[in-house]
């Protein structure tokens, strides 16, 4: 397709394992520092930020950033950490501020700070919001509103948490099943669908609710 000279090319590439992996760490490098560069650049930053226990039953810190770049407003992953042993709101900042100050981001442009409502997240005298407040004093707290929509599910009338609960037994019936959902991606592209997939349903995380029903 691309000619015997280009495919001769490919073909002294390296390919190893080892290459590979090399390769994919560089590049993995590489975005990160884009992205810290940006955000250094940036006046601004605001962070999200939720603990979660993965199938391996590892606490899991996921951090999103938000920044201004070109005067437009991007959103990326800005690290994923590992918890020990304790999810405690002190090893949650210690894990937040170590990765903030070893790649030289000022606190002082942090405003604003987006958590569930969890009490070590919002404790009022050591939950992590006021640790981050302490050093950023400009930081806004805002509660997440899909978890907001999560909360407002378990008080839900009757009537209401019915239609609900069909909606996620049909989107988890396309979803465990492979040919459901190929099935279900035919039928939203022959009606023109904006999108053809959905997200399959589970109660462990609360961010699973608010993307099914979006």
């Amino acid at each position: 397709m691309i000619g015997e000279a280009a495919a001769t090319k490919l073909n002294t590439i390296p390919l190893s394992d080892n290459t590979i992996q090399r390769r994919i760490s560089d590049m993995a490098s590489d975005v990160k520092e884009q992205v810290l560069d940006n955000i250094r650049e940036s006046p601004f930053f605001s962070i999200q930020l939720d603990e979660s226990t993965d199938v391996a039953n590892c606490a899991q810190l996921m951090v999103y950033v938000r920044y201004i770049k070109e005067l437009s407003i991007q959103d990326e992953l800005f690290f994923c950490h590992s918890l020990p042993a304790r999810t405690t709101a002190e090893e949650i900042f210690k894990a937040l501020n170590d990765f903030i100050q070893e790649n030289h981001i000022d606190w002082g442009r942090c405003c604003g700070i987006c958590t569930d409502g969890a009490r070590a997240m919002t404790g009022h005298h050591s939950g992590l919001v006021k640790q981050v407040q302490s050093v950023a004093p400009a930081a806004v707290w805002i509660h997440c509103i899909i978890h907001h929509q999560a909360l407002a599910t378990k008080k839900m009338p009757k009537e209401l948490h019915a239609v609900l609960d069909k909606a996620v037994k049909i989107v988890n019936l396309i979803k465990s099943r492979a040919m459901n959902a190929r099935l279900f991606s035919i039928l939203c592209n022959e009606m023109g669908a904006h999108f053809q997939q959905l997200l399959l349903h589970s109660k462990v995380w609360w961010l699973s609710l608010g993307k099914v029903l979006t």
